[in-house]
């Protein structure tokens, strides 16, 4: 199992550094991608210490002290793919798997093999670390604009939270044109039953509408106006993602509306659902600005659902939803063996961190922070090796007192061997 599962590596000669993550053997141009130092050690350290890593532990939800640890902590993460049926899925391709938390609980359904891939080289050892005990998951390092997958293998390829960076990190590349160049990396990789799986925010979200940051720009109205000044971030309404669709050529596609949104869903919804059925629902949804500290829900006078009541009864719930679940594929039966329930319903866990200002992911110039983090994880591992290697010397001090010891170093000199 496990040569198949590293593939991937195999295919691109990565070899397996320190951190058990594959990586290219020529060095990298650096990933700029990061929930900044500060973030990404807690997680470190939390993930280092866990005794509980799995994608409901209640240990790591007790440890979510602001937004970025509950993104990569919080159980509700892993409800977007538990809305899916994955007992006929046996090979997954995660692209841009951050720090492991969907990648934990697709290495918990233990019949499927796990590719992941992540930019960042940090991101990528948080994401071992939250996997180190699944045999059937691999993860590498590396841009995979820049790498060769492998072609027709995956039942699944999974984008979350990835395809609004497309033209960011694909050098020289139109927004539109990197998103047609994943989508068709995406589509190469599946085996002819094959699904590819998009999770992203909607730039005509309800939330924006009523003023919300946009998730990325920290900026009002940016998604709106259809982003004049883009960074190569870019989301997309419903009726723009369709033309995308089939302009991949793919024959079959579903959406699927993860709310709030796709980071912390605690409902996953067809969009045909009726209005009847979805007020209840939605009785308790409460939208978020991951920016500032704002809910759209008390902006409302905690009356929310009234607007998602509108929404419905106007037939428009799936044009505004925060965000969308996209399933696309050449084969029907692909995606509704994975739709087996049109709704799914989670508890939502309570935190109680308040801030004034949320730390969101840095894109920008991390040559110095890379560097840090760097020093500071080889630190970690040099105490550790440190410690293995005092407890060698006391182990060897205790065997060269021994009199089994110095009778087998009294025969090696006589036979002048330096080994026996």
């Amino acid at each position: 199992m496990t040569t198949k599962v590293a593939r991937l590596a195999s295919l691109n000669e990565f070899d397996l550094n320190i951190d058990r993550v594959y990586q290219p053997r020529s060095k990298q141009a650096v990933f700029n991608y990061t929930d900044g130092l500060s973030s990404e050690k807690y997680l470190f350290d939390v993930l280092s210490n866990a005794k509980d890593l799995s994608s409901s532990s209640p240990e790591l939800e007790a440890k979510v002290v602001d937004w970025p640890s509950e993104y990569h902590l919080s159980s509700t993460r892993a409800n977007l793919l538990r809305s899916l049926d994955l007992s006929d899925v046996n090979r997954i391709l995660e692209l841009g798997c951050g720090c492991g938390s969907i990648t934990r609980y697709l290495g918990e359904q233990e019949h499927i093999q796990v590719d992941a891939v992540e930019g960042s080289p940090s991101r990528a050892a948080l994401a071992r670390l939250r996997c180190k005990d699944q045999q059937n998951v691999e993860i590498s390092s590396a841009n995979f604009n820049e790498i060769d997958i492998p072609i027709g293998e995956y039942d699944l390829v999974l984008f979350v939270g990835v395809t609004e960076y497309a033209g960011r990190f694909a050098e020289g590349l139109d927004d539109v044109v990197a998103l047609q160049r994943l989508l068709a990396l995406a589509k190469s990789a599946c085996n002819d039953k094959g699904v590819v799986l998009v999770a992203i925010e909607n730039r005509l979200g309800m939330k924006y509408a009523l003023g919300a940051s946009e998730d990325h720009y920290a900026s009002r109205y940016v998604g709106l106006d259809n982003y004049p000044n883009s960074e190569g971030i870019r989301t997309y309404s419903k009726l723009e993602w369709i033309e995308q669709i089939e302009k991949a050529d793919f024959s079959q596609y579903r959406l699927m509306l993860p709310f709030p949104d796709y980071k912390i869903p605690t409902l996953v919804t067809g969009e045909s659902i009726d209005a009847a059925s979805f007020r209840k629902l939605a009785a308790r949804l409460s939208s978020r600005d991951y920016v500032n500290a704002f809910s759209v829900g008390d902006s409302l006078g905690k009356n929310e659902v009234r607007v998602w009541d509108a929404l419905a009864q106007a037939g428009t719930i799936a044009d505004h939803s925060n965000s969308f679940l996209w399933l696309m594929a050449n084969d029907h039966a692909a995606i509704a063996k994975l739709l087996t329930s049109d709704v799914s319903s989670f508890e939502a866990p309570e935190f109680d961190y308040q801030l004034d200002k949320v730390n969101q992911p840095q894109i920008q110039d991390l040559e110095t922070s890379a560097d840090e983090m760097l020093i500071e994880h080889l630190n970690a591992q040099i105490v550790q090796l440190q410690s293995h290697s005092k407890n060698l010397e006391d182990k060897v001090d205790i065997m060269s007192n021994s009199v089994g010891w110095r009778l087998l170093n009294g025969l090696r000199r006589i036979l002048r061997k330096n080994t026996l």
